[in-house]
């Protein structure tokens, strides 16, 4: 379809994505949002020239942002599967599985992710193939595979680095091969049985000679990290966004060892972090409807567990010092299904505190500015992508509404219309 057009709707959300503008409609031409005006002021012969879209009692926002996927992992129901076909798929199989995935998560209202791991090989080509326009998907920014350690978290496929000057040519040699992000594994994970998530990987000198690597060749760095030592090792180090952030304690017979203090210096030095509450928010939906848990738990874990409110209470207190969260729901992982960004502004609202608005904020302009794509995408804004997604019903009201797309737009074009897809 054109991609001169325009799209009236009942409520637009506003540049600041804080309040909705009635009976407004946004004028897209090649491409790019050119005005943002009420219906009643379009100008008269119009229809002429732009192809006119009356999407009717919606509401239209930008669309949503996804920080955290794996596009070529299984997601589903089974925890088992989900493991270990990291390890056995083939890379003909982890491709065309990429390919629905982007697919589906474009048609849930999802214009922008970022993906956080993969095979460099499987997910860089994929990236490419949506760039040529080969096939459909929202706007990719990859980190391919990530750092680790050897037999480190996600080994299987990251990049296995041990000295701060294997590290630093890790953080290169994925630069080369076209990675847009570098993902750093600070502490081992739960996907992960050789791995321990109650300690770090790699010390803060490391972690620092990554970050002034990534920053020599203007990449950011996310790290994993899901133990007190990882999130005081990357804020010492200046990592750019906290993946997790979470708090374990490295005695097994304890639980968190959260400090306010190095919260209060991530704050303080802008870092970012992706709590992936969205993700554990599903989880329990699922299991409480009968399905098996989200994950295998690791064994360092399981020692001493640690209820899911105790973790919520740290992400609360890391905000109210000034960390700023962004919407990445771990895409890939059991029970993150490539249709579920949504649930990213739900957990925000029902665990973290968010009002609607700020939730809806979170993902979108938000966590564009955090990707730095606010010169590209995240608002309805002049001269932006036109990256737009229609809802039924208010999520202003109801935060769940979001779940509800009916229309989608993908860099001006019309990719889904009136919950029927055309891609």
């Amino acid at each position: 379809m054109t991609q001169n057009a325009v799209y009236k709707a009942s409520r637009v959300a506003n540049e600041q994505v804080t309040a909705w503008l009635s009976d407004h409609a946004v004028i897209v031409e090649d491409g790019l949002i050119a005005d943002v005006l009420p219906q009643s002021a379009l100008p008269g012969g119009i229809g002429d020239t732009h192809e006119v879209h009356d999407l009717g009692d919606v509401s239209l926002l930008p669309g949503l942002i996804e920080a955290h996927a794996h596009m070529h992992t299984a997601a589903g129901p089974d925890p088992l599967y989900t493991q270990f076909s990291a390890f056995n798929d083939s890379k003909e199989f982890f491709i065309a599985r990429a390919v629905d995935h982007i697919r589906t998560t474009l048609l849930s209202g999802v214009t922008t992710v970022r993906d956080l791991g993969g095979p460099t090989d499987v997910v860089f080509p994929v990236r490419d193939a949506v760039r040529a326009g080969v096939i459909p998907g929202p706007r990719l920014q990859l980190a391919g595979a990530p750092i680790t350690t050897t037999a480190g978290h996600c080994w299987f496929f990251g990049s296995e680095a041990d000295t701060a000057d294997e590290v630093v040519r890790a953080v290169r040699e994925q630069v080369k091969l076209g990675a847009d992000v570098i993902k750093i594994m600070s502490t081992g994970g739960m996907f992960t049985p050789t791995a321990n998530p109650r300690s770090a990987q790699y010390p803060v000198e490391t972690l620092r000679a990554a970050v002034v690597e990534a920053e020599r060749l203007n990449v950011q760095i996310v790290s994993h990290c899901l133990a007190a030592e990882g999130v005081r090792n990357c804020v010492e180090a200046g990592i750019h966004c906290l993946i997790h952030a979470r708090w374990h304690d490295s005695d097994f017979s304890k639980k968190l060892d959260y400090d306010p203090d190095v919260a209060q210096m991530a704050a303080d030095k802008g870092i970012w972090a992706d709590p992936t509450t969205g993700h554990i928010m599903i989880g329990d939906v699922r299991i409480a409807a009968g399905d098996v848990p989200p994950r295998i738990p690791h064994w360092a874990v399981t020692a001493t567990t640690v209820p899911e409110e105790e973790h919520d209470a740290v992400l609360r207190d890391m905000r109210e010092r000034g960390v700023r969260f962004v919407t990445g729901l771990d895409m890939g992982m059991a029970h993150g299904e490539f249709d579920m960004s949504a649930a990213n502004a739900w957990s925000f609202v029902d665990l973290l505190g968010f009002t609607n608005w700020e939730a809806m904020a979170a993902s979108t302009v938000d966590t564009a500015e955090s990707l730095r794509l606010s010169a590209e995408t995240g608002a309805i804004k002049s001269g932006l992508s036109a990256d737009l997604m229609a809802v039924s019903g208010d999520p202003a009201n109801d935060i769940q509404d979001l779940f509800k797309c009916t229309d989608v737009v993908m860099a001006g074009k019309l990719v889904k219309r009136d919950g029927r897809a055309l891609v």
